[in-house]
């Protein structure tokens, strides 16, 4: 077994003095007690191998194997070394103050002797170590402290210490000012970190500060000279919050991908490597529990049953894949779909090389990057991968590579880009796009306008700007702020807290809050303070200006005009003027008149006129269904904003409609595919597509009528689908359709 874990002691004191604390703070003991369920909540996130044991001292108990009438008396082992559990947590979370003198020299004996005991004859432990908890208000007997430390180097066993304070307030001011102090972070404000509420619920503050007692000073000296002796470190309870208060993500053991590069004649075996990739914790995903018992496990048990009046179940033998053509499946059985996968071997070729400029940043694809190295046994091969990465470097030039991870994969194209720093030498390699991955856009240019040029003094006011909140030297001690290796994501972050007081306090609201902004407070607003000033000139100088829109034209009638209406009443009363005065025989026939009169779908009521027209039978259904398309197009093209989507809509569902009362489901869906493909191209109307799907207007089933050949769920997957395109792609067109369905392509 490899060394991949360590075996660590927590040593807390719960003697009299870790219970006392001023009014209104919180006793060193209860501190302790949630850094101990921190340290535990980042062992189980990150499914880590370590083991841990938890020794308390200063207890009304007695429990270690070193226990006799007189020796380590009051010293409890109350969890053996074990990896970390829920159980270990509901331990700590019982800790209560003792009333009992202890040794604390005493209990890193009892804790080192634990960790030999356990780790003994055991392989895999990269590291042995012995976190100590106390405020060194015990008293202790140091005469065997000589011997004591000779043993723990010999076991090569670590002691670091937490405390309250180890006295630097008094050497050296605020702790907050040592250059080595986890609280200098970048990115990170250590007062806030201690101030945010740990996973229990609990607000810390800075404990008032008060003198040390001689048996302290004392136990400070003794406790630095131990860990100084087994080169640990000190840490202060709000430096651990600090850190703690940072969820890490799971360690990952670095794993080389190996590869021969080839370069015309020349093949050099190379180790690629992760360095940067997309974090997605696993832990964060939602999976379904009892809610009575959350700890039982549940089976999961799928079917699959014909959607008709028989409901039958389908053996899993019975079902095979297919691929959706159109409003059909092909079913594809697994030799042809062998057949189907592009045919390729592992490879890490090298096409050839390019300027390194011409590598835009739009052009990066995927989500990782791979350091890329020679790998190390071929050590002539190291030195030619050497010489070409120098000489890619002095020249500016990238290399172009076609990469396959395995026989199974699709082939990439990347670039490899050299890497020189210190004496590391390596390349990085991106992943470029193929033609079909470009998604190219057309936007107008700004500079053609002549009032949309900035003056000189707007160009010097936004440089200023720049200036004022350029984070290359922003952070304390002049170094860059922000670095993306420091900053931590505070959706994660969020996440892991959220869970974590879900699990300890689950009838308690979350009072969590864990953003950038709360991390990096005194920062920005110091970046704002500088920046005021000259944000201040930013809005004088650009002023934005109400344009005072034209209101949208809601109705056809406001947008042409009555005038049709006008001319169409004046020629029904000149023709009228023979009838009878009467004035229901006469809106009778002027009714008939109007009637006999329309011959086209008109703009103003087209849903009326498209029913008479199908009333009367002439022109033909595939006619008249015609210029209702070409008016529902010319009305989505026409629109000024939305103003005439919603008479579209209507066209809409009376045409779809009128398709299933024909029997002619086929029109209405060649046109929904025809219309989602135009709706979605750059130059339609995505806004338009948006309305169809929420009025939820697809595809004609045959549910609705016996003429379609579309089932249900394809119609409700094909207003789910995100592209258009491919929509249009698939549609059941072939060079033998009929005329009419052409000219409905012919539309767009």
């Amino acid at each position: 077994m490899a060394s991949n874990k360590e075996a660590l002691a927590l040593v807390v004191d719960i003697g009299v003095g870790m219970s006392q604390t001023a009014p209104g703070f919180d006793s060193p003991l209860q501190i302790t007690s949630d850094i101990l369920q921190m340290i535990v909540q980042r062992k189980m996130f990150q499914q880590s191998k370590d083991e841990l044991a938890l020794i308390l001292y200063g207890g009304d108990e007695t429990n270690n194997d070193l226990a006799d009438e007189n020796n380590y008396q009051n010293i409890s082992v109350v969890f053996s070394l074990s990896p970390a559990n829920w159980h270990l947590f509901e331990e700590i979370q019982k800790i209560k103050p003792g009333n009992n003198p202890a040794d604390l020299i005493d209990a890193i004996v009892v804790a080192a002797d634990h960790l030999r005991r356990e780790t003994e004859g055991k392989r895999g432990y990269v590291a042995k170590r012995v976190l100590l908890f106390t405020n060194a208000a015990t008293p202790f007997n140091d005469h065997s402290l000589k011997v004591i430390l000779d043993s723990l180097r010999l076991q090569d066993i670590t002691v670091d210490a937490i405390g309250p304070s180890w006295g630097q307030e008094e050497e050296d001011g605020d702790e907050n000012d040592r250059p080595d102090s986890p609280t200098q972070t970048n990115g990170h404000n250590e007062d806030s970190a201690s101030a945010r509420p740990t996973t229990n619920g609990h607000h810390h503050h800075r404990n008032q500060k008060k003198p040390l007692t001689p048996q302290q000073k004392t136990g400070i000296r003794i406790i630095n000279d131990i860990v100084n002796t087994t080169e640990g470190s000190l840490f202060t309870f709000r430096e651990a919050l600090g850190m703690l208060s940072i969820h890490q993500s799971k360690t990952v053991k670095p794993t080389a991908t190996k590869y021969i590069m080839q370069l015309a004649d020349i093949k050099l075996h190379i180790c690629t490597y992760i360095q940067v990739k997309d974090n997605k914790p696993g832990i964060f995903r939602l999976k379904k529990v009892y809610a009575r018992d959350p700890k039982s496990e549940i089976k999961v048990d799928r079917g699959r049953y014909t959607k008709d009046e028989h409901d039958e179940e389908i053996e899993k033998e019975e079902l095979t894949d297919g691929f959706r053509y159109g409003t059909t499946f092909v079913p594809i059985n697994k030799e042809t779909l062998d057949d189907m996968k592009y045919q390729s071997e592992k490879c890490f070729s090298v096409i050839g090389f390019s300027d390194a400029n011409m590598m835009r940043r739009s052009l990066y694809l995927g989500d990782t990057v791979y350091e890329v190295i020679a790998e190390p046994t071929y050590e002539e091969e190291a030195q030619t991968f050497t010489g070409l990465v120098q000489a890619m470097y002095d020249t500016n030039t990238v290399a172009i590579v076609r990469k396959c991870f395995s026989e199974r994969s699709s082939p990439e194209l990347g670039f490899l880009r050299p890497h020189i720093a210190h004496d590391h030498i390596c390349m990085y390699y991106v992943k470029l796009p193929f033609a079909e991955d470009l998604r190219e856009f057309n936007f107008d240019n700004l500079d053609v306008i002549k009032r949309n040029l900035p003056s000189a003094e707007q160009l010097k006011t936004v440089d200023n700007l720049i200036t004022t909140m350029d984070l290359s030297h922003a952070d304390r001690g002049r170094e860059e702020a922000f670095q993306p290796e420091l900053i931590s994501d505070p959706y994660i972050q969020r996440m892991f807290q959220s869970i974590a007081q879900r699990a300890v306090t689950p009838d308690e609201p979350l009072s969590l809050s864990n953003t950038i902004m709360e991390m990096n407070d005194t920062l920005i607003q110091s970046i704002a303070r500088k920046s005021k000033r000259t944000l201040d000139t930013v809005n004088e100088q650009f002023i934005l200006r109400d344009t005072n829109r034209r209101q949208k034209i809601a109705t056809g009638e406001a947008l042409f005009g009555n005038n049709d209406i006008s001319a169409k009443k004046a020629r029904l009363e000149d023709n009228n003027e023979e009838f009878t005065t009467d004035s229901t025989s006469f809106e009778a026939q002027a009714a008939a008149k109007k009637k006999a009169a329309i011959k086209t779908v008109g703009t103003v009521t087209p849903v009326e006129d498209f029913k008479i027209l199908i009333e009367q039978g002439s022109p033909s259904l595939t006619d008249v269904c015609k210029q209702m398309c070409t008016l529902i197009f010319d009305l989505i093209n026409n629109s000024h904003g939305d103003s005439l989507f919603e008479k579209a809509l209507q066209c809409i569902q009376c045409l779809r409609e009128i398709c299933i009362d024909k029997l002619e489901p086929k029109i209405f869906n060649d046109f929904e595919v025809v219309l989602k493909a135009h709706s979605s191209d750059i130059d339609g109307r995505k806004d338009f597509w948006k309305k169809i799907v929420d009025e939820k207007i697809s595809l004609i089933t045959s549910e609705e009528c016996i003429e379609s050949n579309v089932i249900p769920i394809e119609a409700k997957k094909f207003l789910e689908e995100e592209t258009a395109i491919q929509a249009l792609n698939n549609a059941p067109i072939n060079n033998e359709q009929d005329d009419e369905e052409e000219d409905l392509f012919d539309l767009i």
